[in-house]
């Protein structure tokens, strides 16, 4: 009776988080739908889960001029992508492990200062006068993620898990005359793979959607990122369509304005979408096991 029980519970709950998956699913596949749908019958009748008037007018209009720019924006964001995770991730693992060796002296006090910055900021301006003028990041390939190179909360994840490493190991190899970079490159990091696959789609994500860092520092196009590139394409159409048409040959165009937002939707998010489900278990395992230390 008990099994038939735990049997009708587990039947339940799947449905459910399958009734949930399905409720998220349901804007991007309309999103992928309104990028194939013709701006008039889109703005007639709304969005459906079918094309409304299957057109590829979106996409010719985006990629008809800007081709060659989305692919460089493409290019860039990869770049970045793949830099500023590596380059974070190392970051961040170290810190986290400074402040989790028991014979560091001054460890609670590098927390601190990591757990100070969560609550208290210098403010926007100062910011880009020190990214700006003293470390000359606008219109370079690094100021697009140097200034995210240590997320604190990350760090604290990162850092739980190395607490859940049983010390004996650590004391083990020190016995047997191993250094903190030994320890760290060949001990702790291989152990906390589970965290640093965790980290990484965190820091993945947040390079890859950003546009923060090229709308404040970056005035060459072929810094722009394909977030920062669909921002300006989206401002462009946006004033096109507030009834200052373009004309060419004396014929009116008028942008498609609901169907290039999903558009750019489906390009920017797409990549993202097709990354994610091979390291959801990771992620999944990372966030339980880094939030309690074991």
């Amino acid at each position: 009776m008990a099994n038939q029980e735990n049997r009708m519970l587990i039947v339940v709950f799947y449905a459910c988080i399958s009734l949930f998956a399905l409720i998220c699913l349901i804007p991007f596949v309309m999103a992928v739908s309104g990028s194939f749908s013709t701006e008039a019958r889109l703005a007639a009748e709304g969005y459906s889960f079918l094309p409304r008037g299957f057109s590829l007018d979106t996409y010719a209009f985006m990629f008809g001029s800007k081709a060659e720019q989305i692919l460089q924006a493409y290019l860039t964001s990869a770049i970045v992508t793949v830099l500023g995770t590596a380059s974070a991730v190392l970051v961040t693992t170290a810190y986290a492990y400074v402040i989790t060796v028991k014979g560091f002296r001054y460890r609670n006090f590098f927390a601190f200062m990591a757990y100070f910055t969560m609550l208290f900021s210098g403010g926007t301006l100062p910011w880009y006068i020190l990214a700006t003028k003293y470390y000359h990041l606008d219109n370079t390939l690094a100021g697009l993620f140097v200034p995210y190179l240590l997320n604190v909360f990350l760090m604290y994840l990162q850092a739980n898990y190395f607490k859940s490493i049983p010390h004996e190991i650590i004391e083990s190899a020190q016995i047997d005359g191993a250094g903190h970079i030994h320890i760290f490159f060949r001990i702790m990091l291989p152990l906390g793979q589970v965290g640093l696959v965790t980290i990484s789609l965190f820091y993945a994500l947040q390079f890859w959607n950003d546009f923060y860092l090229p709308l404040l520092l970056v005035s060459e196009e072929r810094l722009y990122t394909i977030q920062y590139m669909m921002y300006n394409m989206m401002a462009n159409i946006q004033y096109l369509a507030s009834g200052n048409s373009a004309q060419i040959g004396g014929a009116i165009i008028a942008p498609p304005l609901e169907t290039a937002k999903m558009a750019m939707t489906c390009l920017t998010v797409l990549p993202i979408a097709i990354l994610y489900p091979f390291l959801q278990r990771y992620f999944v395992r990372g966030i339980i096991v880094g939030s309690v230390k074991g």
